[in-house]
């Protein structure tokens, strides 16, 4: 993270101190991450041998296993000021994929739990994997909140988003690869997870550096976003960490005067 924000300070420094008029339309590209955490969905149940010492629970597990997870997203959108580049609105196309894990807090390996027809209860894994991908449609407004005659702008901004899964995975990494026959009887047990819809919405506060011709190189520090559906993931429950975005937009003159 310092190393583009070096790069933002070295090219505020070649810059001049007023940002040139330019188009109050955008087209940028975004790239940001986040990382999550939350505890274990309860249709999973791990056993763990016992142990001498006492284990506390954690924010993202059991005594047993351990969840966590990233996610990273790219887009290209599309940037609308107004208000006297007080305001601007963006939307766009969006790609989002997001990885969990489940692995044990102790130990090589996890005893999950599962009554299965063939009279197995518990399967040796050393750990669980889901990765999904969405595609979905971003609609955010920032507002300024100081910076409007200079190169250099601060801003807060909110959002929401929708889309679609587009491809997933979940596997369990059983320690005895004969044991693999079960993994669809035990994802299919465990329910239908994760939703092929999603939505969430989100709130971030940034610094934007605006060049002399007009392209603007953006950070922001992401809060933790809130999922407004359920069932999004099958390892996890809906919660993260903040993290970070960046964005590069180019002004384009819709209508040439030349």
């Amino acid at each position: 993270m310092k190393n583009p924000l070096l790069l933002l300070l070295l090219l505020g420094s070649l810059s001049s101190v007023k940002a040139q008029q330019s188009s109050h339309f955008r087209i940028g590209i975004e790239y940001g991450t986040f990382e999550m955490a939350g505890e274990i969905d309860d249709r999973w149940e791990f056993r763990q041998t016992q142990s001498r010492y006492p284990v506390q629970e954690s924010y993202s597990g059991s005594e047993n296993a351990i969840g966590e997870g990233e996610a990273h997203y790219a887009g290209l959108k599309s940037e609308l000021s107004m208000w006297d580049d007080r305001l601007t609105l963006a939307s766009g196309l969006r790609y989002t994929h997001i990885n969990e894990r489940i692995s044990p807090s102790r130990g090589p390996q996890l005893y999950l739990f599962h009554p299965s027809e063939q009279g197995v209860e518990l399967f040796r894994i050393y750990g669980m994997n889901e990765s999904l991908g969405y595609v979905s449609i971003p609609l955010e407004a920032d507002i300024l909140l100081w910076g409007r005659l200079s190169n250099w702008q601060g801003y807060v901004k909110g959002g929401i988003q929708a889309g679609m899964k587009v491809h997933g995975s979940t596997d369990l990494d059983f320690v005895s690869k004969e044991m693999e026959k079960y993994q669809d009887e035990i994802l299919a047990a465990a329910g239908k997870a994760p939703s092929d819809f999603f939505s969430n919405a989100y709130a971030s506060i940034g610094l934007r550096l605006i060049l002399n011709n007009g392209i603007r190189l953006s950070i922001e520090g992401v809060f933790p976003p809130v999922f407004l559906t359920k069932d999004n993931f099958s390892l996890l429950t809906s919660q993260s960490f903040g993290g970070v975005q960046f964005m590069i937009s180019t002004p384009v003159n819709l209508f040439s005067t030349k």
